[in-house]
C-alpha cells in the first residue's frame, strides 16, 4: 500500500487491541549523501493522504539535522546552523509542491523585493510598486531621476546574465556584473577603480590600493572556493567573502549592489534561497560589516544569519498553507 509521496506500514496492534486490528504509519525514507534514515507518523486513513504538510516538516527537520555532520564551521555552532539548514530544505520542498505558475509568481515577488531592497539601501527612492511597474511593465515612474530609473531597470539584464552563467565566478564575471548593474550610471562601468582616495560610509577601514584590486579579488575568490571544496559551511563562507569584497572595494561606485548580487549568486549555487535585505536593514547591515572591521566575524555572521532567517520566515508561513491532501 503506497501513497504518492510516502510508504505505508501496516503493523499489528498491541495485545489490548481487538484481533485483526492494525495501525498504519506513513514512512518516508531519507538519504542525504551517504546517510540514511526514515521518519514515520501514525495515521488513521493512509490511503487518503497524498501530501502531509506537518509530516513534511518533520522530514525536513531530519534532513537539516543530518546535513550538519557534513560541514566544518569557523564561527557558528551547530545549534545556530540548524535553523538555516531547516529553512533551506523547507524552501526546496515548498517549490516541489506548488505549480510552475505559483513558483514563477513567488520568484518574481521575491525579485521585486530584492531589487527594491538592494537599491533603496543605496538611497534609491522608488517605492516597491514603482519598482514592480518598471521591471514588469516598463512603466517609468514620474518625477524620478534617470539615474534612479537605471539603478532599478538594469536588473533586467543582470538577471538574464546571472541565470545564464553556470561556471564559478572570477574577476571577469565580477566586472561584467558591475557593467550591467551600473550601465548608464557610471562613465566606465565594469572597470576596476584607479583611485585610492575613496571611502565607505560608516567604515574607517583601509581599502585595498587600486593597483592590488584585481590580485586581491582573485585571491578572495580562490580562498572562497578552496573553503567550499574543503567542506566549510557555505553561508559562513559567502558572508566572509562578501565582507572581503566590500573591503577590497573594486569599483568607484556600485560595490554594495554588486556585492549583494554576488552573495545571492553564490547562495543559489549552494542550494540556498536569496538573502533579501530591505532599507530598514541598512543599520544592521552596516553594523555587521563594522564587526568585520574589528575581526569580530562571528558577530558579523550572526547578524546576517538573523536577517536571513527573518526574511525566510515568510516561506514557513506559505508552507503551512499547503494543505494535507
Amino acid at each position: 500500500m503506497d501513497s504518492k509521496f510516502y510508504r505505508v506500514e501496516k503493523v499489528q496492534a498491541g495485545q489490548e487491541s481487538k484481533p485483526g486490528e492494525y495501525r498504519y504509519y506513513l514512512i518516508k525514507d531519507i538519504q542525504f549523501k551517504d546517510q540514511k534514515s526514515k521518519v514515520r507518523k501514525r495515521v488513521d486513513f493512509p490511503d487518503r493522504i497524498i501530501f502531509d504538510a506537518e509530516f513534511e516538516k518533520k522530514i525536513i527537520a531530519k534532513k537539516a539535522s543530518m546535513s550538519l555532520s557534513y560541514f566544518h564551521f569557523d564561527y557558528l555552532i551547530p545549534e545556530d546552523v540548524l535553523p538555516l539548514e531547516y529553512k533551506k530544505f523547507l524552501y526546496e520542498t515548498f517549490f516541489k509542491n506548488i505549480s510552475a505558475d505559483e513558483a514563477a509568481a513567488y520568484h518574481q515577488f521575491n525579485e521585486i523585493n530584492y531589487i527594491h531592497g538592494t537599491t533603496s539601501i543605496e538611497g534609491n527612492t522608488l517605492n516597491k510598486q514603482e519598482v514592480s511597474d518598471l521591471i514588469e511593465k516598463s512603466i517609468q515612474p514620474a518625477q524620478k531621476s534617470l539615474r534612479e530609473i537605471f539603478e532599478v531597470q538594469n536588473y533586467k539584464k543582470v538577471r538574464l546574465f546571472t541565470r545564464s552563467h553556470t561556471k564559478r565566478i572570477d574577476s571577469a564575471f565580477v566586472k561584467k556584473l558591475h557593467l550591467l548593474v551600473m550601465e548608464n550610471i557610471l562613465d566606465n562601468p565594469g572597470q576596476f577603480r584607479q583611485i585610492g582616495n575613496i571611502g565607505i560610509s560608516g567604515c574607517d577601514f583601509q581599502l585595498t590600493p587600486p593597483e592590488l584590486v584585481e590580485e586581491e579579488l582573485e585571491a578572495a575568490i580562490s580562498k572562497y572556493y578552496q573553503n567550499i571544496d574543503a567542506g566549510k559551511y557555505p553561508f559562513e563562507q559567502i558572508i566572509q567573502f562578501h565582507y572581503e569584497f566590500e573591503m577590497i572595494h573594486p569599483f568607484v561606485d556600485g560595490n554594495g549592489r554588486v556585492g549583494r548580487e554576488l552573495v545571492n549568486y553564490l547562495l543559489k549555487k549552494e542550494g540556498y534561497p536569496d538573502l533579501i535585505l530591505r532599507n530598514e536593514d541598512r543599520a544592521d547591515y552596516i553594523k555587521a560589516l563594522q564587526f568585520g572591521n574589528n575581526s569580530e566575524y562571528k558577530e558579523m555572521i550572526e547578524i546576517f544569519s538573523r536577517l536571513y532567517q527573518i526574511r525566510l520566515s515568510k516561506i514557513e508561513t506559505e508552507f503551512d498553507r499547503l494543505k494535507t491532501r
